[in-house]
């Protein structure tokens, strides 16, 4: 399943613009979900400003947590800071779960199952932007 950004647009160092910041993106991508996407998953979004990102960088966890949306279920209580949530409680069983890196060249979504068995293969400690790239499933620029 290969998807594109759509009117979304991440910048890159080359042309002049700056990064979006790690807030700027989550808002993003939020909005990316629920326009483009539409569908059940989870996502662990990271940020670089070079064009690797460590593996260690998705700590343990956000990995268990991963893989326990993806092979069985996560429940998960929605934390009350005083806002007013939607609700409670959240119960994922069985759904895509993704690492989400965005890179200066772009944003790369990988499920958590290739991320980590790219880890294992890989004779690197990073993940570079191009062989992201190659893994993910849901590309855009």
């Amino acid at each position: 399943m290969l998807r594109k950004f759509c009117n979304y647009e991440c910048y890159s160092s080359d042309n002049g613009k700056t990064l979006m910041k790690e807030r700027n993106f989550q808002t993003t991508f939020n909005h990316w979900l629920k326009e483009v996407y539409k569908r059940t998953a989870a996502f662990e979004l990271k940020q670089t400003t070079t064009n690797s990102l460590p593996f260690t960088a998705v700590v343990k966890h956000q990995r268990n947590a991963l893989l326990q949306v993806r092979h069985a279920c996560l429940v998960y209580k929605i934390p009350d800071v005083g806002f007013q949530n939607p609700f409670d409680t959240l119960e994922m069983c069985e759904q895509p779960a993704y690492v989400a890196i965005r890179y200066p060249k772009g944003v790369a979504i990988i499920p958590i199952d290739t991320f980590l068995l790219e880890e294992k293969r890989s004779k690197r400690k990073s993940l570079t932007f191009d062989r992201a790239m190659s893994l993910s499933v849901i590309n855009f620029k």
